[in-house]
This record gives C-alpha cells, structure tokens and sequence, in this order.
C-alpha cells in the first residue's frame, strides 16, 4: 500500500493511507502515460486494466522513435515529444490527468505548458520534475556535489557521436526492474530500445500562469535504483508538488505494484475531479 507523504491545502498539511478507502467516487478520468527513456507504451500494459476494470480511459503512446514507432530517431526531441502528447490529449473529449515516469515526466512538465486547460493534474512516477530553464543536464551539474552513484549514467552506452544511447538487458534488472518478478523484468528488458540523448540537454520553458496552473502531484519508488531518492527528494525542494505519495516499489511500478499505483492515480484523481 502507498502512503500519502502529503497533500497541501491553505490549512494544514496531513499525512494518511494511500489505500482503497481514500477514494473519493469520481466519474470516468482520461489517463495519458507518457513513458521514460528507453522504452515505449508497452510498459503500462500490466497497470492499464486495473483502471480499465474500473471504466477509466487510458492512453499509453509511444514517443517518436521509441518502442516501435518508426519515426526516425534523428528527429526524437522534447519538442518532438511534447508535440505527440499534446496531440494526444487534444483527441480526447474532456479533461486529462497526466502521468510521466522518469524522462517522461519532462515531457509531462513541457505538455502542461502547452495544454494547461486540457489537464485536471499531472502525476510524476518516479518523474523527472525540472524547472523552468533546466534541462536533465544542467540538474545533474548543478547537483554533482551529492556524489550520487547514477546507474543509469554508469551503465547506458552511447554511440560513437553520443547522439543515441542504450541500454544492456545485463544490467536493466538490477537498476530499473529490482522490485519486479523475475518473469517480468526478463520480459521487459527485452523490449528496450534506443533513446536519443538530446532530450536529456533539451531545456524545459515553463511560466507561472500555464505550467503553474496544472495541480502537480508525486509518486516515489522508495527502492528506486535509476533515479535515485536523493534527486527525487532535490527535485521536490525545487518545486511545489499538491501532494507526495510513497510506494515500496522499484523504478517501474507499473509492473511491480500495478495495483497499488492505480489506487494512488486515482486517488489523485478523485482529488481533481
């Protein structure tokens, strides 16, 4: 089960269960997922019933040039991959909550900018939650002095003009999967493609009164190995988020605890509604 870290209001600040009775009763939400570096869609596939079971609509794409898309991958950039979630969201009727994982959540950060009246919220899974001006280098410079052992730098490889990277199936267990059954880290593992390093240089432009106005919410792995806790919590202090969830979950919840993130989606969701 999660917990519930906080939720702000104008008065207090609470600490709950994040469990099945937190719920509020809400109508149907329109969920768009908005995958990490590395993969496509099909990560959410196990997460996507759990939602659907409850009459809930869920979009899962692939970026360009991620998980099978044939864009060309020359072409894969934030505003490349802000331009598809935002299309996306545009073709559905009615509000949208949000969610990104990891380098999603840039992307996440970049739609709200553009779409901030299509959006009831935007959920960061173990997300990357940059500001205004920063990209997930200038982060990383800025916060060297934490001395971070960054699994994901250490163990990605890039190609001879460092424009795309991958990453080894040998190593995505332990650093993205570790909370997962073996079944389903070899399952997914396998399914990592390329990913174009440029995002990771792409500055976010973000401004009060579009991005500012999207209610943000946060949702930690605590046994996260691919963006670690220490950055998550830095991200946190750098920007205001309406409520902080834990799970005892991995980088990939979605696979490890599918049941218990969607009760926190929509949990958030009954909060927007």
């Amino acid at each position: 089960m999660g917990t519930l870290e906080y939720v702000a209001s104008p008065a207090s600040v609470v600490t709950v269960a994040a469990g099945p009775d937190d719920r509020r009763s809400i109508a149907v939400t329109n969920f768009v997922f908005v995958h990490g570096s590395f993969h496509g869609g099909w990560c959410w596939n196990t997460l996507m019933p759990w939602l659907q079971r409850q009459g809930h609509v869920v979009h899962a794409p692939n970026l360009p040039a991620s998980g099978g898309d044939p864009s060309p991958i020359e072409n894969a950039d934030l505003l490349a991959y802000s331009t598809r979630i935002a299309d996306v969201v545009d073709g559905i009727a009615g509000s949208v909550v949000l969610v990104g994982h990891s380098m999603g959540g840039i992307v996440a950060s970049q739609v709200c900018e553009h779409r901030p009246d299509k959006l009831a919220a935007a959920i960061y899974v173990n997300g990357l939650l940059l500001r205004d001006g920063e990209s997930l280098a200038s982060f990383l410079t800025a916060n060297e002095a934490l001395e971070v052992d960054d699994l994901v730098l250490k163990n990605m490889r890039l190609s001879a003009d460092g424009e795309t990277a991958t990453f080894p199936q040998e190593k995505a267990a332990d650093v993205f999967y570790n909370a997962c059954t073996p079944a389903d880290a070899d399952w997914a593992k396998r399914q990592l493609t390329a990913q174009r390093t440029k995002v990771y240089s792409d500055t976010l432009r973000l401004t009060p009164q579009r991005y500012g106005t999207v209610k943000r919410f946060y949702v930690k792995g605590l046994r996260d190995n691919a963006v670690p806790l220490i950055y998550q919590d830095t991200m946190l202090q750098n920007t205001f988020c309406d409520g902080v969830y834990t799970l005892d979950a991995d980088h990939s919840p979605f696979l490890s605890a599918p049941g218990e993130l969607s009760e926190i989606l929509l949990t958030i969701a009954g909060l927007v509604d």
